[in-house]
C-alpha cells in the first residue's frame, strides 16, 4: 500500500468514526476507557460544525493518554464495531499498523498541514464509504503532494528514524576517526570534514595516488577498478601504520573497530618514509 494512502487511512478512520458514531453507534457498556472516550467525543461533537481542530483535539487527548501500540490494539480489538460503521477490515488493519509505525507528532503534523478535512466531511455527507473516500483521496492528490506526504511519513517511521540515527552517529564517529588518523599521519585533521579533500588525503595517507579517483569517470571498467582499489586501500592503510594483512582484513570487514584501534592506540604510529 502506498505510503500516502496510509495517512489517508488514519485520517478517514478518525473522521468516519466520529461522524458515523454520532449517527449510528448505540450506547455500549464497556470497561475499555479509550473506547468510552471515543464514543464520548463522537456524541459531543456537532456533525455539522466539526472542524480539523476538533479532530486534532481528539487525536491529541487520546494520544497523550495512550501509546500508539495501545491505540492500535484498541482499533483491532473493536474491529467488528468499526466495521459496522462502514470501515473495512483491511482499512482497520492497515490503519492500526500505520499508527504503530509512525510517531504521534508526525501524524498530527501531516493531518494539520496536508489533509483537507472539509473534503472528507463532504464525501461522508454524500454517503461515501471510508474505502471510497480513501480511493478518491489517493487518486485526486497531485503527485507533488503525494511525494511531500510520503517523504514526511518515511522520515517519521520509527524504524527509519532509528536507522537514520545510527547512520548519523556512525558518520560522526567515522569523521572523528578520520580526523585523528590524519593527524597521526601528519596531515590536516580538518580534511576529514571536507567531502572531496578527505578522500584525496586518505589516498595520500595510504601511499596511493589521488589521481586514481579519476577512474570513477570511466564506466564499468573504472568502477570495477575502484572497487578493487577500495579493498587494496585498507591493506595499504594497515601497512602505512606498521600493521600486517590480518589488520587489513579487520579494516575491511570491521572498519569502525579497527579504525578506532588505529586512531587511539598509543603504540600505533605512522611509519616513517624509507
Amino acid at each position: 500500500m502506498k505510503i500516502v494512502k496510509k495517512l489517508a487511512i488514519t485520517t478517514v478512520m478518525m473522521v468516519s468514526i466520529l461522524f458515523i458514531s454520532y449517527e449510528k453507534v448505540q450506547a455500549v457498556e464497556s470497561t475499555n476507557a479509550m473506547k468510552e472516550e471515543l464514543e464520548y467525543y463522537a456524541r459531543n461533537i456537532d456533525v455539522n460544525d466539526i472542524t480539523k481542530e476538533d479532530i486534532l483535539k481528539v487525536y491529541d487527548e487520546i494520544s497523550e493518554q495512550y501509546s500508539p501500540e495501545t491505540i492500535a490494539d484498541m482499533l483491532e480489538e473493536n474491529a467488528k464495531e468499526i466495521e459496522e460503521q462502514g470501515v473495512s477490515k483491511e482499512v482497520i488493519a492497515a490503519g492500526a499498523n500505520f499508527i504503530r509505525e509512525t510517531d504521534t507528532e508526525s501524524i498530527r503534523k501531516i493531518i494539520e498541514d496536508d489533509i483537507d478535512i472539509e473534503e472528507v466531511k463532504e464525501k461522508i455527507e454524500q454517503g461515501y464509504t471510508a474505502d471510497q473516500i480513501l480511493s478518491s483521496m489517493v487518486e485526486e492528490a497531485p503527485m507533488e503532494k503525494k511525494i511531500a506526504i510520503g517523504t514526511k511519513l518515511l522520515l517519521s517511521n520509527r524504524m527509519i528514524k532509528t536507522v537514520l540515527t545510527i547512520i548519523t552517529i556512525l558518520f560522526i564517529y567515522g569523521t572523528i576517526l578520520r580526523w585523528v588518523i590524519y593527524v597521526k599521519a601528519g596531515k590536516h585533521g580538518f580534511a576529514a570534514i571536507i567531502p572531496l579533500y578527505r578522500q584525496i588525503v586518505m589516498y595520500q595517507v595510504c601511499g596511493l595516488s589521488p589521481w586514481l579517483m579519476l577512474l570513477w569517470l570511466v564506466p564499468i571498467f573504472g568502477w570495477i577498478a575502484m572497487f578493487i582499489i577500495a579493498i587494496r586501500k585498507r591493506f595499504c592503510l594497515a601497512k602505512e601504520f606498521g600493521r600486517g594483512s590480518l589488520f587489513g582484513f579487520g579494516l575491511l570487514f570491521l572498519s569502525p573497530i579497527f579504525e578506532s584501534i588505529l586512531a587511539f592506540h598509543p603504540n600505533i604510529k605512522k611509519q616513517k618514509e624509507a
